[in-house]
């Protein structure tokens, strides 16, 4: 079942309780008389915005009266906004087709005005109908083009809204490592300021723990989402909250608190009238009373949960709660039966009828994850009917359908923790029958023992094969994954040895003892010797250094220092350089790979100074700490590009030593599953490269 809670797309801020007599002020100013109707339209608008949440039926009341004046006067703006407000309160009460309905005639109104940005909005809204009404390839689609054209024009709370909105559809379809990947996502663009935004967000992502088995962790999220709802006095938040809050109490096998928790949920809800809220807290009762032995309080509220969702037309809940029922009625020992139409001669058929309406719901519906519980379901019931051949069918199917969800490591996991469940569950239940048959007789207690033994022979078989078919698996992946090792440090092997090669250029080298002949034929030998010995101590760092993959950034900057002295002082002068560390940075623990830099700092002499006469040139060099990493920069003030082309724009045609430190960057995120990069281009005067090394300090 999705439990879940829904962010509502570009809905403005939850009003407090002091804010309803701030809107009881408000009505009364817009019954007068002598306010014009474009202000009423938009104060009627207001209102109903506002009562989202609180009073949605109010909220229909007010976007109604703004929606008949705007068509009298033929305002099709405010047509717009009145139609959007009549969904997200319909949307409130759970009326998803009337909600469906107003956005998508919000959307044509919009466009037809090139309103973007109402479009946008409208498009996010549709997305959430499409999801209570079980389409979720239409609800993925619709977030995603939704953010799309957020993004295009620019608006951030339209983007992380659509993503939170995004990763409750993939919640629901239990593609949980997705979902929390798009939930974290937005709440890193999420900003600070946005608290309740942030409770929804605590909410969904307590439920991904839930479903993973992190009970303490989910509870912990969900308990601080209720004290953000409880401040800003948003019923339907707080009810969501207390309903998880229940479920995560029932999986740690409270069920007595656990039922406190929803009854509180189903009195908020009840009073707000979401019927979708109202049929979610009914099914848990039904499955807290269940675990009790509560068989009629359970029969009762399925029951109505049945109802409550016929008002929603939601696929998928009506079929989780056909199912519920068909357990349920198959679970009532003989001799506690509460219902005069259920009988211990026709329990079995009469579950297998809710079962198989549940199914054939679920198919309708699409929920993967349903379908899973509802396979296993029909095994285990045709398994107390006796009919082995139809319970090992279904669990076929289970197994089948089950393999075909779950494709990655983390989903294995999950995979393997819901087999040992399920596992767990029919050892308990063939445990109970065989105890009841004690009592009817030994002939009856030993076929009960080969019936035990006949499902345990088979479960066996299945956990053997897919027990081989994971270590074939593994041996293969095992060895594509040397392979690629190998061929990863092949390749790094021959990318260090042409940067060797860059760094002993033999044009430098000769430039450098050009410069130390000259120095001696000049007698200048003080000068020749102090250049000499510069040189010699840089070369024997680069031959001790190109062997590691990193060394202290203290040491890299030291060989950097001595290149840009012999340059400066082989130029004459022509240009000086600066280098600038952030005080927090500890130069003799952090690694980097050897003269990084050095290719960046050769191409601003070279093509920034070498043919500058007007002033001297610069050479600046930042080291500052972002984050858990270091960021360089290196910037002069040579030649820089008439056009003013971008920043972020690279250049084209740059030194080999460049080219191979994109590669060796490349090489090291590839090595270390890190996200170093480079930017660098022309500057209008100068050259600026910037670039992040993540995780070294």
């Amino acid at each position: 079942m999705k439990q879940i809670v829904f962010l509502v797309c570009l809905l403005p801020s939850f009003w407090s309780f002091g804010q309803r007599a701030a809107l009881d002020s408000l009505q009364r100013i817009v019954q007068g008389k002598a306010i014009p109707d474009s202000t009423r339209i938009m104060l009627w608008n207001e209102m109903a915005y506002a009562y989202y949440g609180i009073l949605p039926d109010s909220g229909i009341h007010y976007a109604q009266m703004a929606r008949d004046l705007a068509e009298k006067l033929a305002d099709d703006h405010y047509l717009a906004v009145s139609w959007n407000n009549l969904g997200s309160n319909y949307w409130a009460k759970g009326e998803d087709s009337l909600a469906l309905k107003a956005y998508s005639e919000a959307m044509r109104l919009h466009t037809s005005l090139n309103n973007s940005l109402g479009a946008a909005k409208a498009l996010s809204n549709m997305a959430l109908i499409q999801y209570n009404l079980s389409d979720f390839i239409s609800a993925i689609q619709s977030h995603e083009e939704a953010i799309s054209r957020f993004e295009f024009i620019d608006h951030l709370q339209g983007v992380y809204y659509n993503l939170s909105n995004l990763g409750v559809v993939y919640l629901s379809l239990a593609d949980y490592p997705k979902a929390l990947e798009v939930f974290l996502n937005a709440l890193r663009l999420m900003p600070e300021e946005e608290k309740l935004l942030q409770a929804n967000l605590a909410t969904n992502i307590g439920l991904v723990y839930k479903n993973t088995g992190e009970l303490d962790t989910a509870m912990n999220y969900q308990q601080k989402a209720y004290e953000w709802f409880e401040k800003a006095g948003n019923q339907q938040g707080k009810a969501n909250a207390l309903g998880n809050m229940g479920i995560i109490l029932n999986e740690m096998m409270e069920p007595e608190q656990a039922l406190g928790y929803f009854k509180k949920s189903l009195s908020i809800n009840q009073e707000i009238g979401n019927h979708r809220r109202i049929g979610s807290d009914l099914t848990n009762l039904g499955k807290v009373y269940l675990n009790l032995g509560k068989y009629e309080a359970a029969y009762r509220a399925h029951s109505q949960a049945i109802e409550a969702y016929e008002q929603t037309n939601d696929l998928e809940n009506r079929a989780v709660n056909f199912h519920l029922m068909g357990n349920l009625v198959a679970a009532m020992p003989p001799e506690f039966l509460p219902f005069e139409s259920i009988t211990a001669g026709n329990r079995i058929k009469k579950a297998l009828a809710w079962q198989e309406k549940g199914r054939d719901m679920a198919l309708r519906s699409g929920a993967k994850s349903l379908l899973q519980d509802v396979y296993l379901g029909l095994s285990n019931t045709y398994a107390l009917q006796g009919n082995f051949e139809a319970a090992l069918s279904w669990h076929k199917a289970y197994l089948a359908f089950r393999d075909s969800i779950f494709n990655n490591e983390k989903q294995k996991e999950l995979l393997l923790q819901q087999s040992r469940f399920e596992f767990e569950k029919k050892e308990a239940l063939l445990e109970a029958s065989h105890e009841k048959a004690l009592a009817l007789g030994q002939a009856a207690m030993e076929e009960q023992a080969y019936k035990k033994q006949l499902i345990a022979g088979v479960f066996a078989f299945f956990v053997f094969f897919f027990l081989v078919v994971a270590i074939l698996y593994k041996k293969k992946r095992d060895a594509r994954e040397r392979e690629q090792q190998a061929a990863l440090k092949q390749k790094i092997a021959e990318t260090e040895m042409k940067w060797l090669k860059a760094q002993l250029n033999p044009h430098f080298i000769f430039n450098s003892l050009n410069a130390i002949s000259d120095f001696i034929l000049k007698h200048d030998p003080i000068t020749a010797d102090y250049y000499l010995g510069k040189f010699a101590k840089l070369m024997r760092m680069i031959l001790e250094k190109s062997g590691e993959q990193t060394i202290s950034l203290k040491e890299d900057l030291q060989m950097l220092e001595i290149y840009m002295q012999l340059e400066a002082f082989r130029f004459n002068g022509k240009f000086t350089y600066h280098i600038d560390m952030d005080a927090g940075i500890d130069p003799d623990h952090i690694q980097v790979p050897p003269l990084l830099l050095q290719p960046y700092v050769e191409n601003s002499i070279w093509h920034g100074f070498s043919s500058k006469d007007e002033t001297p040139g610069e050479i600046r060099l930042c080291i500052r700490k972002s984050g858990n990493g270091i960021t360089f920069i290196v910037e002069d003030n040579g030649k820089g590009n008439s056009s003013s082309s971008p920043f972020y724009k690279i250049k084209n045609g740059h030194s080999v030593g460049m080219r191979l430190t994109e590669d060796r960057i490349a090489l090291w995120n590839q090595s270390r599953a890190a996200k170093a990069r480079v930017q660098h281009g022309a500057l209008e005067i100068g050259y600026r490269v910037e670039l992040e090394l993540p995780e070294l300090c």
